[in-house]
């Protein structure tokens, strides 16, 4: 049931975003155990929704040429969904010789995460526009807590990132994954023009979504 609860994570974060209670965005772990067939039921309203302010956004940011071969991501809405969590804190980078966004947890992340808070990185790669690469780093261990919080800071940034056309398939394969992933493990999956690759070692889970061609 835990891995259900941070399943509805972003569904819950679409319906506060398209709604505008983005107080309640800072409460999601408290709320998301109330009324998940209600959260499912609104979710697909809310997704355009939130759709519609996105492509606002990144329309008012990314102006211009259109680059190609890239995974069609802009950096500017991933920022801004994540930043009104309150829980991500942003850097300016490099990864591969690439310009990148650096997310990691703010001290009220930290909080909400404390299993993985020390060595948590989300890398946005590439063009601001257009970006190549999205890799995360999550610590993991044999405990529950880790496993749940884990899948949970994925789903939640990933909900600020992936076009809703991708997300749920997204989001059922990462839960069937990321709990049973055995040390030196791998497993891949290609969902319309995007591959993501989730890798476990020693102390880290590891997921790379790259273009799928």
């Amino acid at each position: 049931m835990r891995n259900i609860r941070y399943l509805v994570f972003p569904l819950l974060l679409f319906f506060l975003l398209g709604c505008g209670l983005l107080s309640g965005v800072q409460n999601i772990q408290k709320t998301v155990s109330t009324d998940l067939p209600g959260m499912l039921t609104s979710a697909p309203s809310a997704q355009v929704a939130i759709e519609t302010m996105v492509a606002g956004q990144s329309t008012n940011q990314c102006t211009g040429t259109a680059t190609t071969g890239g995974l069609g991501v802009s950096v500017e809405t991933a920022r801004t969904l994540l930043q009104m969590t309150q829980e991500f804190a942003f850097a300016d980078g490099t990864a591969n010789g690439q310009p990148a966004l650096i997310a990691t947890l703010t001290t009220s992340g930290a909080s909400t995460f404390p299993a993985i808070a020390q060595g948590f990185t989300a890398q946005f790669i590439g063009n601001v526009c257009n970006l190549s690469q999205i890799s995360v780093t999550i610590p993991r261990s044999d405990q529950q807590d880790s496993v749940d919080q884990g899948l949970g800071v994925l789903n939640i940034v990933l909900a600020g990132t992936l076009p809703p056309d991708v997300q749920l398939t997204f989001l059922t394969w990462l839960t069937q994954n990321y709990s049973t992933l055995a040390v030196a493990g791998k497993v891949e999956t290609t969902i319309k023009t995007m591959k993501f690759t989730l890798q476990r070692n020693q102390t880290s889970m590891l997921l790379d979504i790259v273009p799928s061609q």
